[in-house]
């Protein structure tokens, strides 16, 4: 499906909020094992859509040359770029041309100054989190077909019912 529709967040004037997020299995009181090297997902969501709708990709590593062509690839020209102080997205609006609004969360979640703020990219993790947490969990290797489908549920989830009785409709001749 995204082959053939990719995804594009944002627009002229509208803020698409970006971040890293780890997807691996956590340790608790001491039980277990953890993961030897933790899975990173970059992600992005475009808050003119309430919740939010977004894109994910796993990713090797968080540095400049591996999330910049992520973000000129799915962010649509003019969009206005939110983000915590990571430094590989320093360059955003110099490489890219986008502009980059900041929020130091060392200091704040939200900017008191500017209003910047990544929220709603950090609710998006939530929510995949959660899913996961109801599936307990899922394999390595599926991951990414797991955001896959998060992404295209939040699509087209109201969809789906009338596709499904279409189909029906269609195969068993239904009025």
């Amino acid at each position: 499906y995204f082959l053939t529709h990719p995804i594009r967040l944002g627009g002229h004037g509208h803020v698409v909020q970006i971040d890293d997020s780890v997807f691996s299995h956590k340790v608790k009181y001491h039980r277990g094992r953890g993961s030897a090297s933790p899975i990173w997902v970059f992600g992005m969501v475009d808050t003119q859509y309430s919740p939010a709708i977004g894109y994910m990709e796993i990713v090797p590593s968080r540095d400049a040359a591996t999330l910049l062509p992520i973000i000129a690839r799915i962010v649509r020209p003019g969009s206005i770029i939110h983000s915590d102080q990571w430094r590989a997205y320093v360059n955003i609006q110099r490489d890219l041309g986008f502009i980059h609004r900041t929020v130091n969360h060392s200091r704040h979640f939200v900017d008191p100054q500017t209003g910047v703020h990544t929220q709603a990219i950090e609710s998006y993790w939530n929510r995949q989190k959660q899913r996961f947490k109801k599936m307990g969990g899922c394999q390595r290797k599926n991951l990414g077909s797991y955001l896959t489908q998060f992404m295209w549920l939040e699509r087209n989830r109201a969809a789906t019912f009338e596709n499904f009785c279409k189909i029906i409709s269609e195969k068993y001749n239904f009025i």
